[in-house]
């Protein structure tokens, strides 16, 4: 496709994907998609995006523990993660944050664990890869305690009213729109989008979870993103390449990649 399109939040190396990341970018470089951003979840996890990211030149990696392992988290674990956010191809702390859906981690512990985490990414002054699921009011209390702090970051899959976005915009962080937005039910998220500022709007797959509409039910992965892009330029009355021209371009500025990227992504 004759566009350059950023994945703001994949998970190349869940189970569902690792051993076929040579096909999935493949195909996600046919499809106009030259630059991944391959998010950590735990340290076993993080270590291999790590390890992706050196092997792939057009991967970047976060490292982080989702909300899911907070109960199992130690000061141990952090002190293990930090060469790993340390390395070159490393851009971001995440995913981090608070899932009070399923609950694999009592809340005060999730909470207890995020701040830790922010108060990490503040000290390695990095940016912050953000998840929130059933949790918006106790998430944007503990991003307020690190206000004028935190370097920046991204609510990724956001999937909130206009009121939680301009929160969020609020406290200088970026919103990240998934498949979720090309679902038919998922009319009130394509109003809210339509308000929002496209400086600081990215787009992402979140693969193998949450496949666009063409797709829905089957393992997602970067090739589906035009999908995705094209429901978000819609929304904002632009051509694909337009909409893709300024979601990547709050990609690299987020992620501090200017001068980073592969020369045949720069193009």
């Amino acid at each position: 496709m004759n566009v350059k399109l950023a994945d703001s939040h994949a998970h190349l190396d869940e189970p569902q994907m690792a051993s076929m990341k040579d096909e999935v970018l493949n195909r996600a470089r046919q499809a106009g998609v030259h630059l991944v951003i391959n998010v950590g979840i735990g340290l076993a996890n993080s270590r291999q995006v790590v390890d992706s990211a050196q092997r792939f030149p057009q991967v970047f990696a976060t490292v982080g523990v989702h909300p899911h392992g907070a109960q199992a988290l130690r000061p141990e674990t952090i002190d293990a993660l930090t060469p790993l956010v340390r390395h070159p191809k490393v851009v971001a702390v995440g995913e981090i944050g608070l899932d009070f859906y399923r609950r694999r981690s009592p809340e005060a512990v999730q909470e207890f664990w995020f701040r830790e985490l922010l108060e990490w990414a503040c000290g390695l002054n990095r940016v912050v890869v953000v998840h929130t699921r059933e949790a918006t009011a106790a998430t944007l209390k503990i991003l307020r305690e690190f206000r004028g702090r935190l370097p920046g970051g991204v609510m990724h899959c956001f999937a909130g009213s206009y009121e939680e976005a301009r929160d969020f915009l609020d406290l200088g962080l970026y919103l990240s729109f998934s498949g979720v937005l090309t679902y038919p039910p998922a009319e009130p998220l394509r109003r809210v989008a339509a308000r929002l500022p496209l400086d600081r709007l990215l787009v992402e797959t979140d693969c193998p979870y949450l496949a666009p509409q063409p797709w829905r039910g089957k393992r997602n992965e970067p090739a589906y993103l035009p999908a995705t892009a094209a429901t978000l330029a819609r929304l904002h009355d632009l051509p694909l390449s337009r909409l893709a021209e300024r979601t990547w371009n709050n990609t690299v500025t987020l992620f501090g990649l200017n001068g980073r990227l592969p020369p045949e992504s720069e193009k």
